[in-house]
């Protein structure tokens, strides 16, 4: 028996114990956040207590404080999407188990997940299902992440992880072609020469129209037929690669850049006139 003023070791280990076996809700929709509560309550009780977050910041605050067995990441939330509060909390605890459970599985979003569960060393186990799942799958999906670590992708969007991977300036060019920046402003933008954005671009409409057949009359026809830049901006628009509230942010951060840019044209070309 513990006597007064002597430390509780036991107890605290036993709280630690607890706190190692929580589960982490990460949701910002209350309803839907009671409901994750109440199935995984009952279909994982040796996993308690089940901690829930209603924004991305308060998601990777309770996720490196408790270390929960596993996360399940809205990917939309205030704050802190699912995917940066992901990012966040895979830096400083590399052995997460994360589930992203959505209704918004743009291609944008699983590009960036693939990129950074590449980036950890070695890659952690994780999930992506679609909101719209029945409770039998999901929950399936909760126990081969939780319990065997192994990653779980909705058969839906199996197609999307196989594609090839997107590079930083390739995201970014997107939405650089949505907004009708021309090459040689990609390459002010990005401290690129105008031939290293063209090469860069090439390798990017290769990844997005990877069915083109190379060397046939086919691919002769449609360099012809088509405007490469617009039918990237609409193959981005399908796939998912492009939406309206990260196309919105991209706007406003490159107006502000254009009339930057703009002032220092203007200065470049003086001192070029005076040069004369």
């Amino acid at each position: 028996m513990l006597k007064c003023g002597e430390p509780h070791y036991e107890q605290d280990r036993f709280q630690a114990i607890i706190v190692a076996m929580s589960i982490l809700i990460a949701e910002d929709n209350v309803a839907q956040r009671a409901y994750l509560r109440e199935i995984l309550e009952k279909e994982f009780p040796s996993h308690q207590p089940v901690l829930e977050a209603g924004d991305g910041e308060e998601t990777v605050k309770l996720a490196l404080e408790h270390k929960p067995d596993v996360s399940i990441l809205d990917i939309q939330m205030p704050k802190l999407s699912g995917v940066k509060a992901a990012r966040a909390i895979w830096r400083d605890f590399p052995t997460a188990r994360i589930i992203f459970w959505t209704q918004f599985p743009h291609e944008i979003y699983i590009n960036e997940i693939r990129k950074i569960v590449k980036s950890v060393d070695p890659p952690p186990a994780y999930g992506f299902i679609h909101k719209n799942n029945p409770e039998s799958r999901f929950l399936r999906f909760v126990a081969a992440v939780l319990e065997d670590g192994a990653d779980m992708i909705d058969p839906a969007f199996k197609d999307s992880f196989k594609r090839p991977l997107l590079t930083e300036f390739e995201a970014e060019a997107l939405y650089y072609l949505a907004l009708g920046l021309s090459n040689w402003a990609i390459a002010r933008k990005c401290s690129l020469s105008l031939r290293g954005v063209e090469s860069r671009l090439a390798t990017l409409y290769e990844k997005l129209f990877v069915s083109t057949a190379e060397g046939t009359p086919h691919e002769a026809y449609d360099k012809l037929a088509y405007n490469v830049r617009t039918r990237a901006f609409f193959e981005a628009l399908r796939r998912g690669l492009l939406n309206n509230d990260e196309l919105e942010k991209a706007a406003e951060e490159l107006e502000g850049w254009i009339e930057r840019d703009g002032k220092k044209f203007i200065e470049e070309q003086k001192r070029e006139a005076k040069k004369r």
